[in-house]
């Protein structure tokens, strides 16, 4: 619930927007930038429904959660190996065909397992070759942050940006909800409606023309090598302490954060909450996110970079201690849910402002999918290790021990002095 794997890119806004510049249309009048984001609701819709009924699919079929979590493991390990690859691919090819490409390719996938379920054949070995894949495609789907800063016009990005994390809360919202729903009714239903959802990204993002092709350096004689090495975007936040600190904190977070949407599942189910009611108390994380988006600017303006993390961190320790702790049914589960998802966007712009935005174009391929490479290193691990646990503890007792985890890594964040004197950059 708290896994940060697909950043939607947002600047800090102010009160003194720019005006338009002179012959680019308003926002609203941008029909390929609603055609762009038509695509991201659709696919946001598609991905959220997929992240609840692939689980419960291995969970339905096999009954044990390591082989749920397996899922998930298996899914972060490929993203993890594509990562570095896919930012120097991404850095040298159109980033239009490549959004175009990877789409087609996940909507396939769920087509083909549609097709499997409908006709009462599927292999565990199947669902789990479809997980590597999808994995794989993550990192060259992300291209849409790009792609969306080659359509908005510079004086109108800070709110472009800002209404596609809207676009991604209000389906992530609503997602979770619709998949459960259809798989109560039909297990096969799900997969053609992700097929479908996702199918349509594609053929927004083909129906859109635009220049996907990086920017060209400044100083082509000053990156000439870095052309050639896939590892550019590591050496940059490995190099600066606060991107550093800030891509190690979140790795930690998705470390601890992504088995608990399996735990809470097995929680609800352990409370009698019925089936499709699930994805609604999923669906508070994405509530909580279109309600804290909108403040921001307020959060920036209170907190420091490093004094938000270390909130977010504790926020979610402590959502984690009253979930387990308090047996009270689906609405106190939403309840925290909803919390943390409140915080979500603001640590999402934190990550964004502090390491994409610092950046030249065509160097952000690369920053974005190491920043991929650090969101996704320790998401093998912690859904393996989720799965693990849960076959020998109760959900209660992981989420104590998510909880002491999420208080540690708050107090490395408070620990890290780069972290703790970072201040806000200025906007562009």
């Amino acid at each position: 619930m708290t896994t940060m794997t697909e950043p939607v890119a947002v600047e800090p806004t102010s009160d003194d927007i720019p005006s338009i510049a002179v012959g680019a249309p308003p926002l609203r009048a941008n029909r390929a930038l609603r055609t762009i984001y038509a695509g991201s609701f659709t696919a946001f819709i598609g991905l959220a429904m997929a992240e609840v009924v692939y689980p419960l699919l291995v969970l339905g079929f096999t009954g044990k959660p390591l082989l749920a979590g397996m899922f998930g493991a298996i899914q972060f390990t490929a993203l993890v190996l594509a990562s570095v690859p896919v930012g120097n691919f991404v850095d040298r090819h159109d980033r239009r065909r490549v959004l175009i490409v990877s789409e087609t390719i996940r909507a396939a996938l769920a087509t083909v397992l549609a097709v499997s379920l409908a006709a009462g054949h599927v292999w565990l070995v199947e669902v789990y070759l479809i997980a590597f894949v999808l994995g794989v495609c993550q990192p060259l789907s992300s291209v849409r942050t790009l792609a969306l800063r080659s359509i908005a016009p510079d004086s109108e990005l800070n709110r472009a940006l800002s209404f596609q994390q809207v676009v991604s809360g209000v389906a992530q919202l609503i997602g979770p909800a619709i998949g459960t729903v259809l798989y109560s009714v039909n297990r096969s239903l799900p997969f053609v409606a992700i097929a479908v959802g996702i199918g349509l990204s594609a053929v927004c993002a083909a129906a859109v023309r635009f220049d996907g092709k990086p920017k060209p350096a400044a100083d082509a004689a000053g990156v000439a090598g870095e052309k050639e090495s896939p590892f550019v975007g590591l050496r940059i936040i490995w190099s600066n302490p606060v991107m550093r600190g800030t891509m190690l904190f979140i790795m930690l977070i998705n470390l601890i954060g992504v088995p608990l949407d399996l735990v809470l599942i097995l929680r609800a189910k352990q409370e009698g909450v019925p089936t499709h009611f699930i994805g609604l108390v999923l669906a508070a994380f994405a509530a909580g996110g279109v309600l804290g988006a909108p403040c921001i600017p307020k959060l920036f303006n209170l907190l420091r970079p490093g004094q938000l993390l270390v909130a977010f961190g504790a926020l979610i320790a402590l959502s984690c201690t009253m979930v387990g702790l308090f047996p009270l049914g689906g609405f106190w589960m939403a309840g925290w849910e909803a919390a943390i998802g409140f915080a979500v966007p603001a640590a999402q712009v934190l990550v964004d402002v502090l390491i994409l935005q610092q950046v030249p174009d065509h160097q952000r391929g690369r920053v974005l999918s190491a920043m991929m490479t650090f969101l996704g290193l320790g998401m093998p691990i912690g859904a393996a290790l989720g799965g693990s646990l849960l076959q020998i503890a109760s959900p209660a007792t992981v989420l104590y021990g998510a909880a002491m985890a999420m208080a540690g890594v708050a107090l490395f964040a408070a620990s890290q002095r780069a972290l703790r004197v970072a201040q806000w950059p200025s906007a562009n």
